[in-house]
Parts: structure tokens; sequence; C-alpha cells
């Protein structure tokens, strides 16, 4: 933008000689001279002229230009031409300029404003983390980018008692927390994939019906076994130590009727409870055997309160009725205390009086689970995927992996894929009780399946799946669930034992006034290692749970391995590394085995029977224990009078002139002095004198003169007595 402005002739002064009326070069003019005059108007005139000049210049300005003119005074005429193709003057910015300039500042000014804007809303959004599976109070406070204390202010007021920097926090509890700290906590997890048994049909009206599952509880040798032996017309109890039934069988029984009905045998003795309750819950129908010779007793109440729990009708078999001191009545009149209302004295529950040795009323105890049966209308469907449940599992010769299955739904077949636990596997063959091939399994038939992977669990759930695949993903998210369990629990005792470490910190400080005391060694429980191997997996956690059971406040027993199946060398090498014994249930050890063992003096004990394991592990763990300790007085010695006699070089020793009064001072005997009932010291004879002569005992009635070994500080009236230590072996834990 130029600017041009002519000269008024009233202000100017200059010569001719100048265009714009400066003076020529040694010439001046004044304002009244005529020369100044005209040159004055020439100068107006070339002035117009080059404002003419300069509006042709501007017509030749594009349409972005600008023409402005403005009249200032009388005779000064001001032009500003704004144009992108003229260039402005060098030095001070023009107006035109300076506006342009101050809109761009203004565009720069909002740039800046939004980029702020941007970065604030980026700052207020909230903040993402990673939350593990456990993490610390302390570790939490650095994810969220907060100090502990402001971090344990708010967990306090969130509800949570005792925060410590070291608190561990599972985490569905620290997402929790993060969440009210206007944190998002992103849980690593992983695609859960498992298996569910199919939804319950509206109405079972439609399926045909199926063999009634019908267990066999009681007592301990109430005659179980030999019951179902009759009933099944083979001998079950002839293969059981002791006749006592070890672990839980299946098996299908067809009666002369052509009717068929499963029987589930379990255990009696008390180490079974869990057992036992995994009859109750598959089955049906369940038949309480009670001795008529011997009544209720607490197996009993344990099975009638596992049937409750498992709502299955009861039908109460009184067994043994044909001994001389049977007393079916009294068995009745028992099981009213227990909510057990039998038929006879208006109640719904039928008991049948029998014999399993005989065969007494075995015809009517069938009439009557059939027509229990019959009233409950028991169906089945045989369509679709197997369902079933694992009764038993072990390790055979051959075989591998065995385990008993009951079928619940659907129809089991060689091939099928099935899931079981954290284990799964594709049926190589399936046989029944008897050991005879079966082609198919349908619902209440139970068979003995091999080609697992591993060994399932008895009471696992047994569903078939489509293919491999999907069984191999059901195993992994069923194994990463329970080791998510575990740490869960982990969590837990990790906190409540730090928690009791600091508050016994604080207790001894508070006792201590603050000051630390010398650390004392801690006590240290010895530990008994042992193995346990059994032949199926039911007693192998029928044991565990028995074992589990001890008390362990003074010793602890670890079983460092377990396992279904025969010894072998891993088990030998884990004994020797832990310094274990090898217990073995139901499993003879191979010669190439025991002699391995005898080489690396490692011991191996077998039984048969549970509760002679159970005894023996009770005898080992008390001969690990400190024996009892008693103390027999044998002597007693009032003091009558005391002595003080120079032995040597101005040393003297306090003698007490003493009158045995019970049994006889021996000088090898440990002694104590009391007084006033209380004990003073303990320790021994150092000298024992009857007038000058030293003697090595003292008889009832006799006087003697008796110095103490460390003990000077002995008065008339005090009573030195002599004992014995008696050590005895623990009896109990």
């Amino acid at each position: 933008m130029d600017s041009i402005r002519p000269t008024d002739q009233r202000s100017t002064e200059g010569s001719s000689g100048s265009r714009f009326g400066r003076p020529a070069a040694g010439g001046s003019f004044k304002g009244g001279s005529k020369a100044g005059a005209e040159a004055s108007d020439a100068n107006f005139y070339d002035e117009n002229a080059a404002i003419d000049d300069a509006s042709d210049f501007d017509d030749g300005v594009d349409d972005r230009g600008k023409q402005q003119r403005h009249k200032k005074g009388k005779g000064r005429i001001e032009v500003q031409v704004d144009s992108p193709n003229l260039k402005p003057k060098k030095g001070k910015p023009t107006q035109g300029a300076r506006r342009q300039q101050d809109n761009d500042d203004d565009f720069d000014d909002d740039d800046e404003f939004m980029e702020r804007k941007k970065k604030k809303k980026e700052q207020q959004k909230p903040k993402e983390i990673q939350v593990p599976e456990a993490i610390t109070v302390a570790n939490l406070a650095s994810l969220v980018g907060i100090s502990v204390g402001h971090l344990s202010k708010k967990m306090k007021n969130l509800g949570f008692d005792a925060v410590t920097p070291d608190l561990l926090l599972n985490q569905e509890m620290a997402g929790l927390v993060a969440q009210e700290l206007n944190v998002i906590p992103v849980m690593l997890t992983t695609t859960a994939v498992d298996l569910e048994p199919r939804p319950e049909p509206e109405s079972w009206s439609e399926f045909p019906l199926r063999a009634p599952i019908v267990t066999i509880m009681g007592h301990v040798d109430h005659g179980k076994t030999t019951l179902l032996d009759s009933l099944r017309k083979t001998s079950v109890a002839a293969g059981e130590a002791g006749g006592i039934t070890q672990h839980i069988g299946a098996f299908s029984v067809t009666l002369p009727s052509m009717k068929h009905i499963t029987f589930l045998d379990t255990p009696g003795h008390a180490a079974f409870t869990a057992m036992r309750r995994r009859g109750a819950k598959t089955t049906d129908i369940v038949v309480l055997v009670v001795a008529a010779d011997d009544g209720i007793m607490p197996q009993t109440v344990e099975a009638i309160k596992h049937a409750k729990e498992a709502g299955a009708p009861i039908i109460v078999a009184i067994n043994k009725c044909d001994k001389p001191q049977a007393n079916p009545s009294k068995v009745k009149e028992e099981l009213t205390r227990y909510e057990v209302v039998v038929e006879d004295y208006g109640g719904d529950v039928p008991a049948v009086e029998v014999s399993g040795l005989t065969g007494q009323g075995l015809d009517n105890l069938e009439e009557t689970i059939l027509a229990v049966a019959e009233m409950m209308d028991i169906r089945g469907d045989a369509s679709g995927l197997p369902e079933a449940f694992v009764i038993e599992s072990h390790v055979a010769m051959g075989l591998g992996n065995v385990a008993t299955v009951l079928v619940r739904r659907g129809t089991l077949r060689p091939g099928d894929v099935i899931v079981a636990g954290t284990t799964w596997g594709k049926v190589r063959s399936m046989t029944d009780e008897h050991g005879r091939q079966v082609k198919e399994a349908g619902p209440s038939i139970p068979v003995r399946i091999n080609g697992w992977k591993g060994l399932p669990s008895a009471g696992d759930q047994v569903i078939g799946a489509e293919s491999e695949a999907l069984a191999k993903d059901v195993v992994e998210t069923r194994i990463t669930r329970l080791e998510r369990q575990k740490q869960l629990e982990s969590i837990d005792k990790i906190n409540v034992q730090r928690e009791q470490q600091r508050r016994a910190l604080e207790r001894s400080k508070a006792e201590t006034g603050g000051e630390t005391e010398p650390e004392t060694p801690e006590f240290v429980k010895p530990t008994v290692n042992i193995i346990l191997k059994a032949d199926v997996d039911g007693s192998l956690e029928a044991i565990t749970d028995a074992l589990a059971g001890f008390p362990s406040h003074e010793i602890e027993l670890k079983i460092v391995g377990s396992g279904v199946g025969n010894i072998s060398e891993s088990d030998i090498d884990l004994a020797e590394v832990a310094k274990a014994s090898i217990i073995t249930f139901n499993l003879p050890a191979s010669r190439s085995m025991q002699s391995m063992a005898e080489s690396r003096a490692i011991p191996i004990h077998g039984f048969k029977i549970i509760y002679e394991l159970l005894d023996h592990v009770k005898d080992t763990l008390l001969e690990r224990l400190p024996p009892d300790v008693a103390f027999e007085v044998k002597s007693e010695a009032d003091v009558l009078q005391l002595f003080k006699i120079n032995t040597k070089k101005n040393q003297f020793e306090t003698i007490a002139g003493s009158r045995i009064t019970t049994g006889k001072l021996e000088k090898e005997c440990a002694v104590r002095v009391v007084r006033a009932g209380t004990t003073l010291f303990e320790g021994k004879i150092k000298t024992l004198k009857h007038h000058k002569k030293d003697i090595t005992e003292a008889n009832k009635g006799m006087e003697c003169g008796i110095a103490i070994e460390g003990f000077e500080d002995l008065q008339v009236g005090d009573v030195i007595q002599s004992f014995v230590r008696i050590e005895t072996r623990r009896k109990s834990l």
C-alpha cells in the first residue's frame, strides 16, 4: 500500500525546479511572490496528474485490490491502495497490514485454545489399568497414581477394615476400588468354555421308564454287602477284607419279574462319609440297613441325614432278624427319634424285616423297592450326548485309567468323547460288573470304561463332548478356574497370617514398652511325611479325609504324594527326597519295587482294612511326640537344724540336719527343696552323711546330714524330696 500526499500551496515551501514544491538548487521562494504562486499551481496540477496516474494504476489491480480516496483539508488528497500485487514499503506496517496481522494472531490464539481444551479433555478421561489376580494396596496405589495413604483412606471410607500397604486384594475387590477412584479396571481374563448338563424337560411323561437306582446305606458290619450278595446270588463280601466293604460298588440286578434294579453299595466305616454322601446324591431310593441286634449307630444317623439332604425316599431294611437276640420293634422305636417314622407307627416309611444270610424277606424287599419306584414314576431320556457320574476310579494293569460310571441321561457308546472334572477321554471299551463287553449303556446302567487321559475323581459329573478339541478346551478352562480359586484362598490365608503377626508384634511392643526383646527360637513342630497309594480314587479320598482330621497342634502329618495305582519308581524317588514312608491300601507292592525301596531304606506299609491303616499312622505320629512325663516321690526328709562346716581354705558348706520321714533316700536320686508347698530348687545331693560317715542311702526314721549341690539357702522346716522321672509313651494326639 502506497500513500501519495500532494503539497498545499499555502503550506509548502520550495523552488519552481521541484515537482512537489521543493526549492531548486540555489533558490527559494516565500508565500507572496508571483513565481511562487505559479510554481504552486503548477505543482498542484502535477499532483493531480500523479493522482490520475495512481488511479490508472489502480485500475489494473485485480478484484482483490481496494482503492480508497480521502480528502483532508482544502487541497490535501490522500489515496490508499491495498493490493496483494503491490509490495509494501519497508518500515512501519500499514494499518491494513496491522489489521491482517491482528486477525492472524486471533486465529493463532483460537488454535492454542482448542489444543489446550483437547489436552484438558484427554486428562479428564478415566485412566485404564490392568488388574492382576492379586495385588497389594501399595501396588494398586502405584497403578492408579495416588499415594498409599490416600488410597487407604478411600478404602476405609468404602468399609475396608485394617487397611495396610501389604494387604492383598483379589481382582474383584481391586476393580471395585479402582472404579471408585474414576479408574477403569481391565480384568485379565480368558475365554471360558465349559459343558453343562442339558436342562430338564418340562414333562418326563413322554419318556420311557428306567430302572431305579437304589443305594444301600447303614452302619459298618450291619450286613449291607451280605444282603446284596443274596440279592444277586454272588459273593461280594468274600473279596472284601474283613467282610467290610472298602469302596463303593455299582451293579445291576435282574429280578425274577425281569425288572431291573441298580444297586450302589456304600461303605459303612466312619472314614467313608464323602462316599456315602455321593451315593445319596446319585440315587433314587435309599435302603437303610439296620441290624436288629445292634440298633441305631453313628453311621446309621449319618446315612439318614444324607438321604434327607438328597431328598431321596427311605426304605428301612431291618437285617439279621434270624438271630435270637433280634429286636425289630426296638429299632422302629429308635428311628422315630430321628424323624424316621415307619408305617407300623403311622408314618410313611416302609420297613421290611430281612436276613441277608438266610434270604428271609428278600422278596418282600424287592417288591417294596419296585412299588416305591412305580409311585415315583422314574423315567429316563436315552437320547443325546451321555451324562453320568463317576462312582469309582482306579488304575488297572494293562488298561490304564479306569472309571466306573453310572449313566443318568443319554446313551454312552465306545468312541464317545467325554469330560469329567479336570480330565477327558475317548471311550475305548465298556464292561459291566461281570467283565462282559457292553456296546451301549443307557440311563441307570453302571459300566466300567477305560480310555481316560487322566484319572477322574469319584463323584465327578461326566458329560459328552462333540469333539476332542472341545473337550480339551473345557478341561483347560476348568483347570484355570481351579487355579484361580486356589489363588483367592491363598490371598485370604496370607492376609490372616499377616494380621496375626501384626497384632502379635503390637502386643509385644505394648508389653515391653516399645522395646524389642531378644528373639527366642520358635518351636518347630516335628513333621511326618507319607506317600499314599490306593486301589481306587474313592478309598484314597476317604483315607485322605480321615488323616486330615488328626490333630496338628503338636505334630504335622504331611501327605507329600498320593495317587491311585501300584507303587512306581517315581514314588520311591519322592519318598527318598522327602524322607517319607509309603503306605498302600489294597495294593500289593511288586518285588522289584520292594527291592528298590529296601536298598534305599524306604519303609513300605501295606494294609487291607482302613482302620488298621489309620491306627498305624496314629502310632507313627505318637512315636515322634515327646513322651508324657510323670514324677514319683521316693522319699521325704524334714530339715531340723542347719550346720556350717568349714571344708577348706575358709570355704563353708551348709549341712541340713534332717530326719527321713517317708521312703528311702538314695544319694543318686534327684532331689528338690520344698518350702511351704512351693518348689524352690531341683538338683542333686552333694553330701549324704550319718554322723561323720558318708553313706549312699538313708531309710525311714534315720537322721542324716544332707548338702545339696548349688543350693545354700536352706532353712529349718524345709522338706527335701527325692524323686524319679518316669517317661511314658503318648497315648493320644
